[in-house]
């Protein structure tokens, strides 16, 4: 070979080519940054064909489409009836699956159109009413997409009602015969409106704009990103073989020189060449080539990002991956995401429901008169903002009661109606069920004579000045109330002290006998402390506390987190846990009121001078019932130590 001429080779089936081109023949075959697609805008609308190769070649696609269907639908929605109605309705949606076919039809929704087709018994080319749907009349609900039905005879008087509708609907049947489906047994999932005056086929104009159509271009571009990365990574690390006098090589020379490179590689972990034999034999060099990955995942995520704009879905819902940033915890993302979410609940999924709805009450042998429904809350709350929300609620609902504006009696329905609802109580309505109406929804029963008599409380060492005159069962709530609106009659902001007394102190003054207490303070004493305000406070401000019952009373039931210590400088006290007392004690603060110690803490007073021999770490506390009485409101007084007592 002379003049730097390449060498040809002259094969069996008379081909030539040139020899350093045939030894990269394999190579050139399987180019690593192959033709990818373009990002080119489909022109027009997409056929069925298109459209599904569109949704089904692409992963980030199918995410596209599929993220709103799935989280329209995700939670359902909340029927708001009878319990037994809705157990009905409930069933009837289960047996035709409607939840996941409400998802199938939003996903059609957004690869371009999709729609129900009630079934029933009859001629389905005649009109649907729901009153000639009886108990289970339904037989089955399917979804088709836009390109299995046809509308026929379009609506083009700009004067009608059903303007831009077809007069009758077209499937094609197994046979390919079409079978004519009545409009009023069709419920479209479209797309978005298109402008007015677009040049497109009623058909088109009909099923609007698809969420395919509207983020193809940033998805294309996102997928050609990530398999040029793909690419890339092959060529992560990447030797390069300098040979001399390469154009010299005929083709088997060359094939045996990259087959013996190639072996040295695989079988020896290293590689073979021909080293330099002086000034004037450079030998053959080898050198590696490293890829730069500085900047390149920044650059995927900005493509990402584009599909997440453009498709309305948060970056961190597309990708599944944590927020960045510092202190980022997503938060704003998912509530941006919800809303999205409920908008597209409002104006899209419930009005296709609600032209179901009709049929389906029927078909679950339900009267439709007063039946609504919600969609259910897209967020699952945590423990403590449900303890959060039901305190909420139940401030609501006490202040409700304060007004006098709702009777007791239909506020008591409503509301143990909305705790069964929410779940805040799980078997309250069966427990509920059990007690006779009148007692159930706050009216209270005859006086039995029971041990809430006062003269029982007084004959077990009671309270005397809570005990009542008469035989009533609520004299000592009565009586009380009385005091304590004769001493506010005069609204004028005053340091407040509010108590509840202790109904049964006979148990815990035996209690404290029997475990060394040689006196005890006076029965009449004993009382729970719910506000010692040292701030001036209207205490028409305080309100009636709704936790009570309806003879005013708290019940602290036996057992719980109880602790027998001292408190101050020689106080003995019994400590319980009671969150009726604790929000109590909130309210009155949040409306003004003051309090000395760092925490509420609810608790009696036993002794202010217990006998030394008596080890207060080694007792365990009193753990029976604590019945404290209705709310007493006095004026504070400074000198109650003074006035101490014990027997």
């Amino acid at each position: 070979m002379s003049g730097g001429r390449i060498r040809s080779v002259r094969f069996k089936d008379g081909h030539t080519v040139d020899g350093l081109g045939e030894a990269f023949a394999a190579a050139s075959n399987m180019q690593r940054f192959g033709p990818l697609m373009h990002g080119m805008m489909l022109p027009g609308f997409f056929t069925h064909q298109l459209a599904l190769a569109a949704y089904m070649q692409s992963g980030m696609m199918k995410k596209v489409i599929a993220i709103p269907a799935e989280d329209r639908v995700r939670e359902w929605r909340d029927w708001q009836a009878d319990s037994d109605k809705i157990t009905l309705i409930e069933a009837e949606e289960k047996r035709l699956e409607l939840q996941a076919k409400t998802q199938e039809a939003e996903n059609l929704r957004g690869v371009g159109g999709g729609a129900f087709i009630i079934v029933t018994a009859g001629n389905h080319s005649d009109e649907l009413k729901p009153e000639q749907i009886s108990n289970g009349g339904i037989v089955a609900i399917n979804v088709v997409s836009r390109w299995q039905i046809r509308g026929k005879d379009w609506d083009r008087e700009l004067a009608s009602p059903r303007y831009g509708l077809p007069a009758m609907w077209e499937v094609d049947n197994e046979n390919g015969s079409p079978s004519q489906i009545h409009p009023s047994r069709v419920v479209p999932f479209r797309g978005a409106r298109l402008p007015a005056g677009a040049t497109l086929s009623d058909e088109d104009k009909f099923w609007g704009d698809s969420r395919l159509m509207r983020v193809y271009t940033e998805v294309s571009r996102s997928d050609e990103t990530q398999a040029w990365f793909a690419a890339l990574v092959k060529k992560a690390k990447l030797l390069r073989f300098g040979v001399p006098g390469l154009e010299t090589y005929d083709q088997d020379q060359l094939n045996k020189r990259v087959a013996l490179i190639a072996q040295g590689e695989n079988s020896l972990n290293a590689t073979l060449f021909r080293a330099s034999g002086g000034t004037d034999d450079p030998g053959e060099t080898i050198t590696d080539y490293q890829v730069n990955w500085q900047g390149i995942p920044a650059m995927m995520d900005a493509f990402d990002q584009r599909v997440a704009a453009v498709s309305d879905i948060p970056f961190t819902r597309l990708t599944g991956r944590s927020p960045s940033g510092m202190n980022a915890t997503g938060q704003h993302d998912n509530d941006n995401w919800n809303k999205m979410v409920v908008s597209g609940q409002k104006l899209e999924t419930r009005p296709c429901l609600e032209q179901l709805d009709p049929f389906l009450l029927r078909s679950a042998g339900v009267d439709p008169t007063g039946i609504w429904w919600e969609f259910a809350p897209l967020d699952v709350p945590t423990e403590k903002e449900v303890a959060e929300t039901f305190k909420l609620v139940m401030e609501a609902v006490g202040a409700l009661i304060d007004t006098g504006m709702v009777p007791r009696e239909a506020l008591a329905q409503a509301v143990q109606n909305l705790i069964e609802e929410r779940g805040y109580m799980p078997g309250l309505a069966e427990a509920l069920k059990k007690i006779p109406e009148a007692e159930r929804f706050g009216l209270s029963p005859e006086d039995d004579g029971g041990d809430d008599d006062p003269s029982a409380i007084q004959a077990r060492g009671g309270d005397p000045d809570l005990a009542g005159s008469g035989g009533s069962g609520t004299g000592a709530a009565r009586r009380a109330v009385n005091d304590a609106a004769t001493w506010l009659s005069d609204a004028t902001p005053r340091p407040l002290y509010v108590k509840r007394k202790l109904l049964n102190p006979a148990d815990l003054i035996a209690w404290a006998k029997d475990n060394g207490f040689a006196t005890t303070l006076p029965a009449s004493d004993m009382h729970v402390t719910v506000l010692y305000s040292r701030n001036p406070v209207d205490p028409m401000k305080m309100g009636r506390d709704w936790r009570e019952d309806e003879k005013g009373q708290i019940i602290v039931r036996p057992g719980g987190p109880r602790v027998i210590e001292k408190l101050g400088e020689n106080a003995v006290v019994l400590r319980f846990a009671c969150p009726d007392l604790d929000w109590r004690h909130k309210d009155m603060i949040e409306a003004g009121g003051s309090h000395d110690w760092p925490e509420y803490q609810p608790h009696v007073t036993i002794s202010y001078t217990a006998s030394e021999g008596v080890d207060l770490d080694a007792l365990k506390p009193f753990n029976g019932v604590l019945r404290f009485g209705p709310e007493i409101f006095e004026a504070l007084d400074l000198d109650w130590k003074s006035k101490i007592a014990e027997a």
